[in-house]
């Protein structure tokens, strides 16, 4: 996976094709709109192909829905609506700017990350959270998976959400999401992630480490508590 970069769509097709297959509905075009950035209209075009797959947990708000929100367009939302996305559309840079819906006066800061990093990092999360195959273990140390031959980190910024310092790594044929426990004393809360099971036997025989498994395509869009 290390032909995946930021702002790189070419490279997000070919990710896209290794971990969904081939799309369903190749060459996707769609209407543009003076207020919509470019990069966001590209990736609904690239996520049309594949029928919405690739979005499993959070989703993108359909662009005829988006709509000025306290000076920014949110864009992007935690399926439940724990958490919103947004850009600027006064910035032709369009970064992105976070904050947790509240019904206090609650302001938007911003990521580090343009509309069309945060695209990549967000779809490369989805994979994560939606994979076919996975191993979830928390409170732990995570010295043994940088010793991992190979592993190397997404040049992204840290994520706030799923929890503070969010971070992703990969592997050949796998992905790792990684942050802090609630206790930080306990380490780090670890998913790995990949299109099949034995892409992460690897991981099994690891001392002192307790997986829980998931296999079949997972999808928390519900009310039912997070695997992490």
């Amino acid at each position: 996976m290390s032909y995946l970069t930021p702002t790189d769509n070419p490279g997000l097709l070919r990710f896209l094709r290794s971990w969904y297959g081939a799309p369903a509905a190749p060459n996707v075009r769609l209407g543009e709109s003076p207020e919509v950035p470019r990069e966001l209209v590209e990736w609904h075009e690239i996520s049309t192909q594949w029928g919405g797959l690739i979005t499993s947990h959070n989703y993108a708000i359909p662009l005829p829905e988006l709509a000025v929100e306290d000076g920014k367009i949110p864009f992007w939302v935690e399926n439940q609506g724990t958490w919103v996305w947004a850009f600027d559309p006064s910035n032709e840079d369009h970064f992105v700017y976070e904050r947790e819906p509240s019904d206090e006066p609650n302001p938007w800061k911003r990521t580090g990350e343009r509309i069309s990093e945060f695209l990549i990092h967000a779809t490369v999360l989805e994979a994560i959270l939606g994979a076919p195959a996975s191993k979830v273990t928390q409170g732990v140390q995570v010295d043994w998976l940088w010793s991992q031959e190979g592993i190397r980190e997404f040049p992204f910024p840290t994520w706030n959400w799923p929890a503070r310092d969010s971070r992703i790594l990969f592997g050949e044929s796998w992905l790792a999401l990684i942050h802090p426990s609630d206790d930080p004393e306990a380490g780090h809360d670890v998913t790995l992630a990949a299109v099949a099971p034995q892409d992460l036997e690897w991981a099994e025989n690891t001392i002192g480490i307790k997986w829980r498994s998931y296999s079949g395509v997972q999808d928390h869009t519900t009310n039912e508590p997070l695997p992490w």
